[in-house]
């Protein structure tokens, strides 16, 4: 017994084109059509790439979940103005907790103020210690900080040669 299938008559009808009939268009039409979806069905089914697939059920997702659970900017434009109604509301709110709080004296309020009045100190005293620095600088000539600067970067240099040849005697040469 062979397999043969229905559409095998119409394959080899295909192949040899004078066994076509040819009297009638829309007979030949729904030959053609029968044999192409004979065809397409024996093919096997493809699966599609990971990565299309793993896009296409992002989408679904995407428009399966509810609004507020979207961006901001895709919110409902009521939704955003409520929103920001409440945020305000919360923002004005915290402030005048904070007034509050520094209005009365609390502990939290003292320990406040004696941390930014130490801060103050902290701050006038590096005043003062960069306005003498620069009292200094002012009666140094310029060509002395430059050769101060030269000699530095040459003792550097000197400080890399020394090293170098150090490590070259002492490790390499054993």
């Amino acid at each position: 017994m062979t397999n043969t299938t229905p559409f095998d008559k119409d394959r080899q009808e295909a192949r040899d084109p004078d066994r076509l009939e040819t009297h009638d268009k829309d007979q030949e039409d729904a030959h053609l059509e029968r044999l192409i979806d004979g065809v397409l069905r024996e093919q096997p089914l493809l699966r599609a790439p990971a990565s299309l697939e793993t896009r296409v059920l992002a989408a679904i997702e995407r428009e399966a979940s509810p609004w507020w659970r979207s961006g901001f900017v895709q919110w409902p434009l009521g939704a955003r103005a409520a929103m920001f109604a409440v945020l305000l509301l919360v923002s004005k709110l915290t402030l005048d907790a904070v007034m509050w709080l520094f209005s009365h004296p609390t502990p939290v309020s003292q320990t406040v103020e004696s941390t930014i009045s130490r801060a103050r100190s902290t701050a006038s005293v590096f005043s003062s210690v960069l306005q003498v620095g620069q009292s200094v600088l002012n009666v140094i000539p310029g060509h002395w900080i430059t050769l101060a600067l030269v000699f530095a970067a040459g003792m550097y240099f000197m400080l890399f040669v020394l090293g170098a040849t150090a490590y070259r005697t002492l490790y390499l040469n054993k």
